[in-house]
């Protein structure tokens, strides 16, 4: 097997795009960059080493029988208190070696290839597995950390369906949106920490979109409305270990059923 962390990460972009479990799913999806799908790994052939074993000390969870290996050697490391964990620590258990990185890519593949909302360990899975992974890929390949921030609304619900059998709004806004950020000292954040911030993040700008009203969203700026927003809410969530910057905004579309595209 050779060496292909670029390759492994992006097919984890496509089928997380595919799942459709939940928005969740896709944060993995826009969580890198085009220049980050595009780097190419340095090395030789690798030789794959055994799934790298929690030294924690604490019990696994419960796995069903007919969960796959990728389910088992990820839900491995849900040990207990993991969330108190710094982040360095827990990045360095699920990957050491950028061999066991190549592996564990390939395994948070997989398992957003099936994993629904439904599961137990979900979010788990897209929220700390995903942020992690991805951390360790920017590390690997030289770039800053970002995540994916979509936010909608959606109104006036229609009393028909569309080709795919989807609900139909009179009105609809979609904004999708890259956050960067700095974990300046990962031994003294927590995971908890990290995903609390980036979550709360996330769900802040959906709250501010659903409070403005059709005519805010469709008659002013509401691009530099929401990046307004997010600069504010960077400034308020970052502190001296963990800092978050405005959102870049890369593609926002506001359209109504009967009037077509809007902006």
């Amino acid at each position: 097997m050779k060496k292909c962390l670029p390759i492994i990460f992006a097919a984890l972009l496509m089928v997380s795009a595919l799942t459709g479990c939940a928005s969740q799913s896709n944060l993995a999806l826009r969580n890198s960059s085009p220049e980050q799908n595009n780097a190419t790994a340095q090395g030789s052939e690798p030789t794959i080493s055994q799934p790298v074993t929690s030294t924690t000390g604490a019990s696994s969870p419960t796995v069903s029988p007919t969960a796959s290996a990728a389910y088992e050697k990820l839900i491995a490391y849900k040990t207990e208190g993991y969330e108190k964990q710094s982040i360095a620590d827990f990045n360095a258990t699920l990957a050491p070696t950028p061999d066991e990185l190549t592996e564990l890519l390939a395994a948070v593949a997989d398992v957003s290839n099936t994993i629904c909302s439904d599961d137990e360990n979900y979010e788990f899975f897209t929220t700390t597995i995903t942020f992690s992974s991805h951390e360790l890929y920017c590390e690997h390949i030289g770039e800053e950390f970002t995540f994916f921030v979509p936010v909608s609304k959606k109104s006036g619900l229609c009393d028909y369906m569309d080709d795919a059998g989807e609900p139909v709004y009179e009105f609809n806004c979609f904004v999708e949106s890259n956050v960067a950020y700095s974990i300046d000292n990962p031994e003294l954040v927590s995971i908890a920490e990290r995903d609390k911030a980036l979550l709360t993040y996330k769900e802040e700008m959906q709250n501010y979109l659903n409070g403005l009203s059709e005519e805010e969203v469709a008659g002013g700026n509401i691009k530099t409305m929401l990046i307004d927003k997010s600069a504010e809410l960077a400034d308020s969530l970052s502190t001296e270990n963990m800092r978050l910057s405005p959102c870049e905004i890369y593609l926002h579309e506001i359209y109504g059923e009967a009037e077509g595209a809007i902006q």
